[in-house]
């Protein structure tokens, strides 16, 4: 059976970022405040859970980069974070902690 590749995006509806399957379905759904209250999960190089993942390529692609929203923390997602990073003045760790979580969700 062939895999199907599902896209990502991410959008803000009443302060809450939604990441959104191709077919509509929400697969997350972070707050400003859990991002206050520290509830996000460290994403890096080869880690990292498939959704936080996808949430964090999909925030990205919001910021400018054209990332395939595949769920792995390979290369090109952390080169992108490094960007993103620099771009916002964070230390360019390509490591997404909580102040990169905070700034890719502020936009």
């Amino acid at each position: 059976m062939d895999e199907v590749q599902l896209k990502f995006e991410a959008s803000f509806d009443d302060g809450k970022l939604i990441i959104r399957r191709e077919d509509g379905e929400p697969i997350s759904l972070i707050t400003h405040e859990e991002l206050a209250g520290e509830c996000v999960e460290i994403v890096e190089l080869g880690q990292g859970s498939k959704n936080a993942v996808i949430a964090l390529q999909a925030l990205l692609n919001c910021h400018g980069q054209h990332l395939e929203t595949d769920g792995i923390f390979g290369p090109l997602t952390q080169t992108a974070l490094i960007i993103f990073q620099d771009q916002v003045k964070l230390p360019a760790t390509g490591t997404c902690d909580l102040l990169t979580w905070q700034a890719l969700i502020a936009r």
